[in-house]
């Protein structure tokens, strides 16, 4: 039976396919099964598309006041995001059938995206090997070498970083990168045989794309208005329908957005940054925009933008688990510019370091693409890819998720650079294309892991609580350890500073706390011993309050005991704008009352309960600074209020919470 003509093709593309999309879902799914998860436990942030996805089916674009946060947008007392509504248009048949799913319906919406992604990724390769003239069955090494970059470009790039972090900021980037993917088949095909039906395809990508991140739609639809705008004056009648289908493709993009944006915000693209909630509460916000004349945008950032992006050594290695993570410290500005936020972040050439190259070598061709007509048609979508690339370099906010806009065209570039030239490896001696297959293969399973490892961290980092626990366990189990020990300090207060991934052990092991390195979030809590004291009331009392805690969070509060006749008692939380009185129970002669307060790290609230009784409250616990957004962990004092509680008949003792055995454990390597 002679087997299909393209049966090779097909093996090579799966075998990529499994390789890269094993590695994107696991890390999208947790390195578990949790299909509803979220970036944090709270959800914020994961659930905006969801409650657009509402307010447009009642038939508004402004969402619910307050329901975005920081990042809602107040114009004339309406609140709207700023992302564009595609993603929440996506959720429509979902929310219409049912509530059940709302804010846990990121992690399918960005597996739909990447499976887009991924399709049209395998289409883009194949097409520019046969666009390149390399039309016959491939040989065992360029086999190798193809199957290689698949599987680097659907899960060695920052997309696979985004998976681990299921929320708007990163769905985002998976939808965008998809929809510039199926522009780019489209585009090329265009350009070697001009259709309408082909320029409707690039026009509908191009509306995905603007109405998800505009700055792709519009890098897609300048193409699609340039290449248009001069097929319409250099080719004759015949092929000026196709060419004013193209025109069209860009110019209705541009239109749909510049009306969305002018509805919400008054302006054809511009947001009105001074109307976010996060100015309105962030001095250095206000800063930033005062400084850079009203707006963050500008060539005023390139210097530290490229610096941050493009820097060769953009990544860090340790003998400690996760072995691979971003560079230690933030990045910093370049000049006398003010960044408005900036983030740990690894650059594109260190962590797609296969696709990287391969796009430069495809750079270094276009000379010789400009030879041909059919191999001119490559440069469409190289040429968009570049374009998106513009406007993230100029805006003042570094952080890692941002180098997902190389994403398009460095997927683009290195299928070009790749097939380009395997041609000149193929005609030398037959170990030339084999030692090249496994280079690519090895680059490719390094990119696998880099993205891999890295959104593990920024997976439990954002999740904390016992995805936290473990993630320490985990680095004092794994090869390593011992640099990690090393890197271990006792305090009773947390420094201002500390070295990133260092553990500090607080007090007797009554807190463990993680360096993270990142100027917003310096010190995160992997747990903290519950504060405990026993309650007995004896034969005669008073009635009246004694306060037992001093909570120190966003506001000073206090957990007292409330005591009434009849021998009734209630826990009480106090703040200066109110109290919050937990259930009223009988404190029996004889008989212990318990009052604990933990801290939930995942949630950063403490909670307060007791026995009996129950739950009485949930008390914010991290403090920030709103001038800085520097979060620090708070803390709970207990009050020696023992002259009051003995006046009121009530005996209060110690009782120690329950010992922290990871921080033991952590303790114990220390000390060895």
């Amino acid at each position: 039976m002679k087997a299909h003509p393209h049966f090779r093709e097909y093996v090579i593309s799966t075998l990529g396919l499994v390789c890269g999309g094993a590695v994107f879902i696991a890390t999208l799914l947790g390195f578990g099964w949790n299909p509803g998860r979220t970036a944090n436990s709270l959800g914020y942030a994961s659930n905006f598309f969801d409650i657009q996805g509402r307010a447009l089916l009642d038939g508004n674009l402004a969402v619910p006041p307050d329901s975005l946060g920081i990042e809602g947008f107040v114009i004339e007392g309406k609140t709207y995001m700023y992302f564009p509504p595609f993603p929440a248009i996506a959720r429509l048949p979902i929310l219409m059938t049912t509530d059940e799913f709302d804010g846990r319906l990121t992690v399918l919406m960005m597996a739909l995206a990447w499976s887009l992604f991924a399709a049209m990724s395998v289409r883009v390769v194949w097409l520019a090997r046969s666009v390149m003239g390399r039309t016959g069955t491939p040989r065992p090494g360029e086999s190798v070498a193809l199957g290689g970059l698949i599987a680097a470009i659907t899960g060695g790039t920052v997309l696979t970083f985004d998976a681990a972090l299921p929320w708007v900021y990163h769905e985002v980037y998976l939808w965008a990168a998809a929809f510039f993917m199926l522009a780019a088949v489209w585009l090329v095909r265009f350009a070697i045989r001009p259709t309408v039906l082909a320029a409707a395809w690039v026009g509908a990508a191009a509306l995905g794309a603007v109405l998800t991140r505009t700055t792709g739609g519009f890098a897609l639809a300048i193409v699609c208005l340039s290449y248009g705008s001069f097929l319409w004056l250099r080719s004759g009648a015949a092929s000026r329908v196709p060419a004013l289908s193209l025109i069209l493709a860009g110019a209705v993009p541009i239109s749909a957005s510049v009306l969305l944006n002018q509805v919400k915000f008054g302006h054809p693209y511009l947001f009105p940054l001074e109307h976010q909630v996060f100015s309105s509460v962030n001095e250095h916000r206000r800063l930033a925009l005062e400084s850079n004349g009203g707006t963050i945008t500008g060539p005023q950032f390139i210097p530290s933008t490229t610096a941050a992006y493009l820097r060769p050594d953009g990544i860090r290695f340790t003998e400690h688990f996760p072995w691979v993570s971003l560079p230690a410290r933030p990045a910093h500005p370049v000049g006398e510019v003010i960044l408005d936020q900036t983030y740990r972040t690894g650059s594109v050439p260190a962590f797609m370091p296969l696709l990287t190259l391969l796009t430069l070598i495809a750079v270094l061709m276009i000379p010789v693409l400009l030879r041909r007509r059919r191999t001119r048609s490559l440069l469409l979508p190289m040429l968009a890819g570049g374009l998106l690339v513009g406007p993230v370099l100029m805006y003042g906010y570094i952080t890692h998720r941002y180098t997902s806009e190389f994403v398009p065209l460095l997927a683009i570039g290195s299928a070009v650079g790749l097939c380009g030239i395997w041609s000149c490896l193929e005609a030398r001696h037959r170990l030339i294309p084999l030692a090249a297959a496994g280079i690519v293969v090895v680059s490719a399973a390094a990119s696998l892991a880099f993205q891999a490892l890295t959104g593990y961290q920024a997976a439990v980092f954002g999740e904390r609580g016992p995805a936290l626990q473990e993630y320490v366990s985990r680095q004092l189990d794994l090869p390593g350890a011992a640099s990690l020990t090393q890197q271990i300090v006792r305090a009773e207060t947390l420094p201002e500073q500390g070295r990133t991934d260092s553990l500090l052990v607080q007090g007797d092991c009554d807190a463990l706390y993680v360096n993270t390195g990142d100027t917003y979030d310096h010190w995160v809590l992997v747990e903290q011993r519950p504060q405990v004291v026993g309650l007995t009331l004896k034969d005669r009392y008073r009635v009246g309050r004694v306060p037992l805690f001093r909570i120190e969070g966003p506001a000073v509060r206090q957990v007292a005991i409330e005591l009434t006749e009849g021998r009734l008692a209630r826990f009480v939380v106090t703040a200066r704008d109110g109290e919050v009185p937990g259930p009223w129970f009988t404190m029996y002669e004889g008989s212990e009352v318990r009052l604990g307060l933990g801290i939930r790290s995942d949630l950063g609230y403490a909670q307060i309960t007791s026995t009996p009784g129950g739950h009485v409250a949930f008390v914010p616990w991290a403090t920030y600074d709103p001038d800085t957004w520097i979060t620090r962990p708070g803390s709970i004092t207990a009050l020696d209020n023992q002259e009051l509680a003995s006046r009121r008949g009530l005996r209060v003792q110690d009782r120690t919470g329950v010992p922290l055995p990871l921080c033991q454990r952590v303790l114990a390597a220390a000390q060895n």
